[in-house]
This record gives C-alpha cells, sequence and structure tokens, in this order.
C-alpha cells in the first residue's frame, strides 16, 4: 500500500499542514477544544463518555445509573415518582395523595388475609304485651323497625290461635300481610315467627282472645 500523507487547512496562515503522530503513532491536536473532544470520545470507548454541557452530562449520568439498575432524574416529581415505582416494586406503594394512601393500606391489609370493619352487628328487642288481655282483632302498638333489616316475634297466646303482622311507611295506613301469620303451638300455645322489615313500622294483630304475652327483637 503507497505511504500517504494526509493534509489539513490552516486557516490562521492558509496553508496546506501536513498531519502529524508521535512515536506511538498517535495524532496529537494542540486545540484545546477538539483535544477535549477526542479525549470525551476515547473515554466513551472506554466505557465512560463525559460531555462539558452540564445538562448533557446530568442526563447522561442518569442513563449510566439506568443502566446499572438506578434511575435518578433532576426533576423532584419525577424523581419522587420514581422512587415509589421502585418500592412499589420492592413490594410496598407509597403516594404522598394521603386518601389515596389510606386506601392503599386497606388494599394491603385486606390481601394479607385479614379484614377488618369499624361496626359490628346492630340489635335491639322490647315489649308488645305482658300477660296483656286482648280481643280477637286488637292490634298493638307500633314498632320502629327504621336501622333494621329482621325482626322476630315471639311468646305466648294463652290459647289455640294466632296472630299476623302488619306493616306502614307512615305509621298511619297499614296493610296486613297474610304470608305473616303465625299460630301458637297447639300444646303449649307458645309462638314464634320471623320476618323481614321492608317497611318502617310494623305491628302485631292477634286473631285470638286470651291473655297473652308477645316480645320482638330486631337485627341490622
Amino acid at each position: 500500500m503507497p505511504n500517504v500523507q494526509l493534509f489539513v487547512r490552516d486557516s490562521t496562515n492558509n496553508k496546506n499542514v501536513a498531519l502529524q503522530v508521535d512515536g506511538s503513532n498517535k495524532l496529537s491536536v494542540n486545540d484545546a477544544t477538539a483535544q477535549s473532544s477526542l479525549s470525551s470520545i476515547n473515554s466513551a470507548l472506554g466505557g465512560t463518555l463525559t460531555v462539558s454541557d452540564s445538562t448533557a452530562q446530568s442526563s447522561l449520568s442518569n442513563i449510566d445509573l439506568a443502566l446499572g439498575g438506578t434511575l435518578q432524574t433532576s426533576n423532584l416529581n419525577a424523581e419522587s415518582s420514581l422512587s415509589n415505582i421502585e418500592s412499589s416494586v420492592a413490594g410496598t406503594l407509597t403516594v404522598s395523595d394521603s386518601t389515596a394512601q389510606s386506601t392503599l393500606s386497606n388494599i394491603h391489609t385486606a390481601l394479607s388475609g385479614t379484614l377488618t370493619t369499624s361496626s359490628g352487628v346492630s340489635r335491639t328487642n322490647g315489649n308488645i304485651a305482658v300477660a296483656a288481655s286482648v280481643s280477637n282483632g286488637d292490634v298493638s302498638s307500633a314498632v320502629d323497625a327504621n336501622n333494621f333489616k329482621n325482626a322476630i316475634v315471639m311468646g305466648n297466646l294463652g290459647a289455640s290461635g294466632d296472630i299476623v303482622i302488619q306493616y306502614s311507611n307512615d305509621s298511619s295506613n297499614w296493610y296486613e300481610d297474610s304470608n305473616s301469620s303465625y299460630f301458637s303451638n297447639y300444646s303449649t300455645y307458645d309462638v314464634v315467627g320471623k320476618f323481614s322489615c321492608e317497611s318502617r313500622y310494623w305491628r302485631v294483630k292477634y286473631n285470638i282472645s286470651s291473655t297473652v304475652t308477645v316480645r320482638y327483637a330486631l337485627m341490622a
């Protein structure tokens, strides 16, 4: 291969100047900017790239960190988001919104196998009649079942007969439910019946003339 000599233009003196290498066949330049660029290229080829622009340098540094397993940004919001993503991958997700954080905490608790509610079963009870004398067709006072879903009546009718449940939304207009008719036991005259409280108010109608005791319980 013939010897080849390369020339560059000396813009200051307007002359062509031959490029020269040192004894190690390395190209030397006196231009500080070019030297810096060549040095940076050399560093890049060695695995590290350095630039003089601070913003670009920061970006390259972040890329380097990302390749090493950690990504950082100079924007505080983005940095916070990336940190949270990293935490979520590790099994814990944190957010700055307190409401969302509380929800996530509850989800985490539920996934752990334990679900806790803030209120238990609500109950109440009372007496409708205690050793009271009633006639066929009499009705009891109204029971307010607001906030309750289920009811039970129990007691003793003192003779063979039945009671029936009447319902009302306003404690004024009453409607009888033939499916809520409960008969006394033929030997002990005890009675018990369960029903749901679709309307707010209910009461007992007696289809018997006797001395009766009737109690009730309500459950949410």
